[in-house]
């Protein structure tokens, strides 16, 4: 309870890229004789690569399907929080398309090696890459934030956090509109952090304002007094040469209660129901069509590598 989802949504998304990438390293290449031999008869590319593609596409969704139904069953049951917009169906989907990504980059990585072996050494390398850049160990900056856009787990790792429909600790990536105060941001807070010591801060102004206004009135009252008091000292010596009654004193006014500072707010220890950060450079949308565009050119450069074999 006391970490953000992210790391969940995280395993989601590598995994995902995992699944496919690992199941279609060696479909081509272990193959490799039977291949050339159909290709030197009638084979056509595109019909074979799209036929691994669709058996590989079954056997992953698969794969996924049995990662995200289990953990869908303990949120419901309470058991591990995952929470997820029309009860997870988007971030399933999103799991699919990774994989499918995952697939591609696979079977382009079997195109390219010589050896089953050199591909399933490879297919740590690919993987590496996604947890480093991802955002995972903290908000990327500067070349690690260029670098991660190459990364399919970075874009469903985004996308993943998005669909929870939580809201942030960190302001990165929150929907604030310009113009707009760091009390309006819209349905989301601008960041569980920000907001904190955002409420603070007001806490402390209004403190501020509070005991400058309880010593104006001090003030004041203290003034009034010491004048009401001249007045009796001038009006008691005039009734005593002139013989009349000594005139009422005046009563020293009373302190008022001094003014209680408002309670700091603390960051809720529970922090299940936060991501950490958003990607500034990412939506919804945006992140889906990116993902489709990165499984069709790892299958158009799949296709090109197989043609270019063909020719040497």
């Amino acid at each position: 309870a006391d970490q953000p989802r992210d790391f969940l949504y995280f395993v989601l998304s590598l995994v995902s890229v995992w699944f496919g990438t690992s199941v279609a390293a060696r479909e081509i290449i272990r193959e490799r004789p039977v291949y050339d031999r159909e290709r030197m008869v009638n084979l056509g590319l595109m019909p074979y690569v799209f036929s691994k593609l669709f058996v590989l596409g079954i056997i992953v969704g698969l794969q996924c399907l049995m990662l995200f139904v289990p953990l869908s069953l303990f949120d419901m049951l309470g058991l591990m929080s995952m929470p997820g917009i029309l009860g997870g169906i988007p971030q399933f989907w999103i799991m699919l398309l990774t994989a499918a990504v995952g697939i591609s980059l696979g079977l382009l990585i079997s195109a390219l090696v010589r050896t089953s072996e050199m591909a399933t050494s490879l297919v740590p390398l690919i993987l590496i890459p996604q947890i480093l850049f991802s955002g995972l160990v903290g908000i990327p900056y500067g070349i690690s934030r260029v670098g991660g856009m190459i990364m399919p787990a970075t874009w469903s790792f985004d996308t993943m956090k998005r669909f929870s429909d939580l809201p942030t600790l960190r302001e990165v990536g929150d929907k604030v509109e310009d113009g707009q105060t760091k009390k309006d941001c819209g349905r989301e807070p601008c960041g569980l952090y920000r907001k904190t010591e955002w409420e603070n801060e007001k806490n402390i102004d209004k403190t501020k304002k509070d005991i400058e206004q309880y010593r104006t009135d001090a003030k004041s009252d203290m003034d009034r007094f010491k004048k009401d008091m001249d007045q009796y000292q001038d009006d008691a010596k005039d009734a005593q040469m002139n013989g009349r009654s000594e005139p009422k004193k005046p009563i020293q006014p009373e302190m008022k209660p001094a003014p209680t500072p408002s309670k700091v707010v603390d960051v809720p220890k529970d922090l299940s129901q936060h991501v950490d950060f958003r990607h500034p450079w990412m939506n919804e949308v945006l992140n889906q069509i990116v993902l489709m565009l990165m499984f069709l050119m790892l299958v158009v450069a799949t296709l090109m590598v197989l043609r270019m074999q063909d020719i040497g």
